[in-house]
């Protein structure tokens, strides 16, 4: 796995179902609206343990998954026989895609995209998934920008029970780089049994951020069209003072 997207290996795909398990979430119907708009077979890159993925498939939805962590596809695979479904998952990252087929709909959920930190590798993953796009397809990418200070303290961002009933408590520090747009942030895992603390381990994730009309000129450079910004999962126009941003293009 590439160093730029941290290490979504280990506790964190052990831990990530606790934080999003369920069959619907806030961002749920939004691509689901976004592949009936436009039908045909989706893809959607970072599926991680199914948390999008298999509901789709079970609604009758046609969606390939992809991701770079084979730890978070393998759990994905076992979620899904459970459900008896029989998911296409390909281990790659996004930046060196190369599947057998195109697709209408390629969407990239939560802040997947900017865990490519290395910028001529983020134009590279544009490119990919330009040319994996049918004629007429959209590419969906949801974008933010941090605050621009830094936490130096530990805050506790989640707690949950995990399957064998130890408490899984996730706190967080970060570090803005405010020039370079990139977020770095440290995640401290405290698994309590018992009331004793059991174990503790950590994981740093990076992440570029890019501002509005800088990643509009890296689409329309890629060769994508019709672009359009979003404030939100409902479709609401972006306001000056958002710094969440979803956009869609297309091919």
């Amino acid at each position: 796995m590439s160093s730029a997207y941290g290490s979504y290996e280990g506790i964190v795909s052990e831990t990530y179902d606790i934080w999003f398990s369920g069959e619907f979430f806030f961002d749920t119907n939004f691509y689901k609206r976004l592949m009936d708009e436009v039908p045909g077979t989706a893809l959607e890159i970072g599926c991680g343990t199914g948390r999008l993925l298999l509901p789709y498939l079970a609604e009758g939805y046609e969606v390939e998954g992809v991701d770079c962590s084979k730890e978070m596809l393998s759990i994905c695979e076992h979620k899904a026989k459970a459900k008896g479904l029989s998911p296409v998952l390909y281990d790659q990252q996004m930046q060196e895609l190369n599947l057998p087929k195109k697709y209408k709909t390629i969407f990239v959920p939560l802040a997947s995209f900017m865990c490519v930190t290395d910028r001529e590798e983020a134009v590279l993953a544009l490119q990919k998934m330009y040319a994996h796009l049918e004629e007429g397809g959209q590419v969906v990418i949801p974008l933010f920008i941090p605050p621009n200070e830094s936490k130096q303290e530990w805050t506790v961002g989640r707690r949950g029970t995990r399957s064998d009933g130890a408490e899984i408590i996730l706190s967080s520090v970060s570090s803005v780089q405010f020039h370079e747009q990139v977020q770095t942030k440290l995640d401290r895992y405290e698994v309590v049994k018992d009331h004793v603390l059991a174990e503790t381990k950590f994981s740093t994730t990076k992440l570029r951020w890019y501002y509005k009309y800088e990643f509009m000129m890296m689409l329309e450079k890629t060769g994508f069209r019709d672009i359009a910004i979003y404030g939100g999962y409902d479709f609401q126009q972006m306001t000056d003072d958002q710094t969440f941003m979803i956009f869609r293009a297309r091919k």
